[in-house]
């Protein structure tokens, strides 16, 4: 073999070893930073489980201060339970947000409420506080129950 040949050789070679290091380098770097991007998405992800969680325990102090009813309380933990894909309808105790939030949904809120004759408004609010005394007991259960849940 000359001496050409033998050179042609080592630079093919060499171009090799050159792309495979250029190509191995770009891989790393594409996979540290798709393990970046998972990190900082099961951040966010435990961040934003966290304030659900924390909403949870603010609603059920906020509803012991009487300054929220069982009603709205029962239906906001309700959807935060379900956004935290916590089914609990089946525990004994805690069932009792879910009934409620179930016998209240036909009721109209927000914008359908303001928009509601004052004897409507009247009729709703007596059904309300009627589920309200019939839950009690079991709400304030329930409200003890999710204090001390281990989430």
């Amino acid at each position: 073999m000359s001496l050409t040949v033998f050179f042609i050789f080592l630079f093919v070679a060499v171009v090799v070893i050159a792309v495979s290091v250029m190509f191995i380098r770009n891989q790393l770097m594409a996979n540290k930073t798709r393990k970046d991007k998972l990190l900082a998405g099961e951040e966010r992800y435990l961040h934003e489980r966290q304030k659900r969680i924390d909403s949870i325990n603010i609603l059920l102090k906020v509803v012991d201060n009487n300054e929220m009813n069982w009603i709205e309380a029962s239906i906001r933990i309700k959807n935060l339970l379900d956004q935290l894909g916590i089914d609990l309808s089946g525990h004994d105790d805690v069932s009792a947000f879910y009934i409620v939030t179930e016998r209240t949904e036909h009721i109209p809120s927000h914008e359908q409420w303001k928009d509601l004759p004052g004897d409507a408004k009247v009729k709703f609010r007596n059904e309300m506080d009627a589920c309200e005394k019939e839950h009690s007991e079991h709400l304030n259960r329930a409200k003890s129950v999710l204090m001390s849940y281990e989430w």
